[in-house]
């Protein structure tokens, strides 16, 4: 598998991930600059930030992307609403920019940008639900911002080969959506048992943990635990987050783990 970007021109060139927010539907991709010709790198030009947190209610905006995967689109509209709170999927409450600009598959993760062409959003169709005719949603551009910056720290990781990820050593339980409300637990990869001498018991994991991040990458289920180490050797050390019962409630704690063969 791999993630193909289409520049202006027609010129694709393959990209990797470096890093995802799930929550806030943000991802970093990188590009060897090597791929590329001059006459495109000449082309590309880096977009200003604007600021979010001075934007006024009926202000003029433009959405730019790739709708539907028709090819580059601009749709236009106007500051709906300024701070509407929406939950997200982890249970949180944060702001968005409410736009009537149209905002489809597509276009979402592109740029919202005010009348001087300053970037001061990034479209989400994910947030929300389901998308209403006249009520798209953006992510202001001071709260992605910070985000954006840790991601693009992350190392640009390439997959392994077949049969020769790193090792955690442990067997697991999916914690669903169901089984997370039914016993009042978290979402993610409930550790039923740790191997003796493994990578997993030498960092402190633990019967009962609930493994909810891998390297910065929310866990839901094992197929999220699988997909990401597919990126990691035996030898590397990763930040693992847990989520671990304690005294009648879980609270997070923060483990270094180095894989395993």
């Amino acid at each position: 598998d791999f993630l193909k970007v289409t520049l202006d021109a027609g010129t694709e060139v393959e990209a990797k991930i470096k890093g995802t927010d799930r929550d806030m539907d943000l991802a970093v991709i990188a590009i060897n600059v090597d791929d590329l010709s001059a006459e495109t790198l000449r082309a590309i030009s880096v977009a200003s930030l604007g600021d979010s947190d001075s934007l006024e209610l009926g202000e003029q905006v433009i959405a730019i992307g790739n709708a539907l995967g028709y090819g580059q689109s601009v749709t236009v509209g106007y500051i709906s609403a300024l701070d509407r709170e929406i939950e997200l999927e982890d249970g949180s409450v944060r702001s968005f920019i409410q736009t009537d600009a149209a905002i489809n598959p597509g276009n979402s993760g592109g740029a919202l940008l005010n009348s001087a062409g300053r970037v001061i959003g990034i479209n989400s169709n994910k947030i929300g639900g389901s998308s209403i005719e006249g009520m798209g949603y953006a992510i202001p551009i001071t709260a992605a911002s910070p985000i954006i910056a840790d991601l693009m720290e992350r190392q640009t990781r390439n997959k392994v080969a077949d049969g020769a990820t790193g090792y955690m050593g442990i067997s697991y339980q999916d914690v669903t959506e169901q089984i997370a409300q039914m016993y009042g637990m978290p979402k993610g990869v409930y550790v039923v048992s740790v191997q003796e001498g493994s990578g997993a018991e030498a960092a402190g994991i633990m019967k009962g943990d609930v493994i909810t991040k891998f390297d910065g990458d929310n866990i839901d289920s094992f197929e999220d635990l699988q997909n990401v180490l597919q990126y990691f050797s035996p030898g590397d050390t990763v930040t693992v987050v847990v989520q671990r019962p304690m005294k009648g409630e879980y609270v997070e704690v923060s483990l270094e783990l180095t894989l395993g063969e």
